[in-house]
């Protein structure tokens, strides 16, 4: 239904975290105040949900060193939006609809545009780092019963853990 495709509408109904919830996704822990966060977290706007998984900009920074945080999260999104206009501009990625039903033929597409960009952005040296990421800790045992996926799902959208981190 046109007019519907906001954002919070396409996270539910995306596969963003279909790997954390399958079992597949890199180990992602930290912690945050002596806490352990199991899974990833992303960075986002006032508009999202409440998600564990889901960290919003602070509004109304009281001392230094929450103003800092709020200032390396904004700086942080920035470099995402950037990102995502660069597959938009240059890649005409993500401008429309994908024809590509599999989802891991979509990641790849995403993939190679980036790769690319970054090996035009290091050939022409305005590469930001020489960093590399080992994929190798990938974990291996993916079969989860269904009632483990929902368990996961539902640590993902807990908004108690979003309110703590």
């Amino acid at each position: 239904m046109a007019g519907a495709n906001n954002d919070i509408f396409v996270l539910q109904s995306s596969g963003l975290f279909d790997d954390v919830i399958d079992g597949v996704a890199p180990n992602t822990s930290f912690y945050a105040n002596d806490v352990e966060y199991k899974y990833v977290y992303y960075l986002v706007d006032c508009i999202y949900l409440e998600w564990a998984t889901l960290v919003k900009t602070l509004s109304c920074p009281d001392d230094e060193k929450i103003l800092y945080y709020k200032k390396k999260q904004e700086s942080e999104r920035k470099d995402v939006e950037r990102a995502f206009g660069v597959l938009k501009k240059r890649w005409s990625i993500i401008a429309q609809p994908s024809r590509i039903l599999e989802k891991s033929k979509r990641r790849n597409v995403i993939y190679t545009c980036i790769i690319l960009h970054n090996m035009i952005l290091e050939k022409s040296g305005r590469a930001f780092c020489a960093e590399s990421y080992n994929e190798g800790n990938q974990p291996t045992n993916s079969l989860l019963t269904y009632a483990q996926k929902e368990v996961i799902q539902a640590s993902i959208r807990d908004r108690d853990t979003h309110l703590k981190l």
